[in-house]
């Protein structure tokens, strides 16, 4: 095995689609750091145009471009055999959570929160190209999923479940229990580094059939 191919990406392709080229610059560099074939598009339809020629594995768009926005270049991908397989990671803000439904409905992996932090891209990337789909509750192939517990403001555990994706100050968890958007909860999980436990406000609720998932702005530690 070579160096390059013990890169988290290595040979993927990538397709990083965004209207602003300090963006696009910034997560190019980022993604090819760690293996990755980068190409990138500044709008929907040249996004689209490069797809029909050389599928990629994965796409991360932005939502907010002119023109063709990112719903329109959702729509259009799901409309296509050739490319309704393909995941999608939206970038957004780490506080907007307003198009959760919206994006889980339309079969959205993953979002990605601005400001980025780079090393958690490389690591959503990667987590999705092995299977994991986070909106729609499915972690990855084969990958451990750490159990969650969640606390209320007196230390009383109130919910239990999974954790089924955190990058900066999001997370997304799986819970036996619908907590109330606004609630102000703590939260601890199994990580690399050990248990860690934070402090996070409940941003929105989806129930998926018995179970319930929960988009958390998690405090800094």
């Amino acid at each position: 095995m070579t160096a390059e191919d013990r890169l988290p990406l290595a040979a993927r392709r990538v397709l990083v689609v965004d209207d602003q080229p300090s963006i696009r610059g910034v997560l190019e560099v980022a993604l090819a750091d760690a293996g990755a074939h980068v190409r990138t598009a500044a709008d929907g339809p040249a996004a689209l145009r490069f797809v029909e020629s050389a599928s990629p594995e994965l796409i991360l768009l932005d939502l907010m471009m002119p023109g063709m926005d990112g719903w329109q270049v959702i729509e259009a991908l799901n409309a296509s055999p050739q490319s309704t397989g393909i995941p999608v990671v939206l970038e957004t803000s780490a506080t907007d959570y307003e198009s959760f439904e919206r994006a889980r409905k339309l079969g959205v992996a993953a979002f990605i929160s601005k400001p980025f932090r780079l090393g958690e891209v490389v690591e959503t990337c990667r987590r999705i190209l092995d299977g994991a789909r986070p909106l729609q509750g499915t972690p990855e192939k084969d990958g451990d999923v750490p159990p969650v517990q969640v606390r209320d403001a007196e230390g009383r555990l109130i919910a239990s479940g999974r954790l089924l994706d955190a990058a900066g100050r999001g997370a997304q968890v799986d819970l036996d229990t619908a907590l109330a958007p606004g609630q102000r909860v703590t939260v601890s999980f199994d990580g690399p580094g050990g248990n860690t436990v934070r402090a996070a406000e409940v941003r929105w609720v989806s129930r998926m059939g018995n179970r319930y998932h929960h988009g958390l702005l998690v405090q800094a530690g």
